[in-house]
Order: C-alpha cells, then structure tokens, then sequence
C-alpha cells in the first residue's frame, strides 16, 4: 500500500474566481496553439520574405548598414558590383517567399546567401570577434544571428516538402 502524498496536508480548493481566470487562460492557450499550428509557418514565411526584402532592397541604394561587413567579407570580388547584385539577390528571396509557387528556389537561395554572410567570420575574425571565439563583436553578432534566419528558412522548407507530398 503506498502512502497518501496529500498526508498531512490541508486540502486545496479553487477559489471561483482564481479557478474561473486559470479555465480562460487555459482556453486562449489552447486558441492561441491551435491558430500557431495552422498559420504559425506562414508567419514565419512572411517574416522572413520582410527581412529579407528590406535588407537587400536597400543595398543597391547605398544606403545599408551592412556595407562594411560586406566589403570586408568579400574583398576578393568588385565590391560595387557585387552589393547591388547581393542586395536584389535578397530583394528576391523575399518576393520568392510571399507566393507559394516560389517559395522552394526562394529559401535555396536564401540557403547560398545565407552561407555567404558567414564568411566574414573567418575572413574577418577582428571584425566580427572581440575575442575569438566567445565574444562577437557588434557585427560578429549581426552575422551570427543569421542561424536564426537560415533555421527559419529551413523549416520552411521542409513543411513546403511535408505540403507537396502530402
């Protein structure tokens, strides 16, 4: 026989009101988790084709704050030629987000992109290190959180798959 785990204890009541807040709460949880899981993807397609538009539109402009990271990460390409081509690149990418029929070649493109913007961490550790490896830099932290977008684009990705086979 095992022993009661409430031995001793004073029994516990809901008070109406307390109980009747918690059932609320529960039931937006449970609205709020149905609703992510049939658009939560969508969101996320749509943030990313934002970010990515708006970054690259403005590069071709030679108004982007990214300028020097770019022209440090690639020293080895023309760097006049190559920003505005980076910028309508991503420009692109966004566009390709926001229909369906495109969103595939949108986030393998972003994919290749993406894995461009990593270079300055090795091309450019005293840029993007303050001290190598554990301490970015302003910049080095800007390029690092491009994981986060890459992983977004990834689960993109693979639920556009789940959707095509399904």
């Amino acid at each position: 026989m095992s022993a009661d785990p409430n031995r001793g204890r004073p029994a516990t009541r809901r008070i109406p009101a307390v109980a009747a807040a918690q059932d609320r709460l529960r039931e937006l949880d449970r609205t709020l988790e149905s609703w992510l899981s049939d658009h939560g993807i969508t969101v996320l397609r749509y943030a990313l084709a934002m970010v990515f538009f708006w970054f690259g539109i403005v590069k071709p402009f030679d108004v982007s704050p990214a300028d020097p990271v770019v022209a440090t990460g690639i020293s080895f390409l023309p760097f006049g030629l190559f920003f505005p081509i980076l910028g309508w690149w991503e420009a692109l990418v966004g566009v390709g987000l926001l229909f369906d029929r495109t969103v595939r070649p949108a986030v393998y493109l972003m994919v290749f992109q993406m894995l461009g913007t990593m270079i300055p961490l090795v091309t450019a550790p005293g840029m993007t290190f303050i001290e190598f490896p554990l301490v970015p830099s302003e910049i080095g932290a800007y390029i690092i959180k491009n994981w986060v977008l890459l992983s977004g684009g990834l689960v993109v990705l693979a639920k556009t798959r789940l959707e095509d086979d399904g």
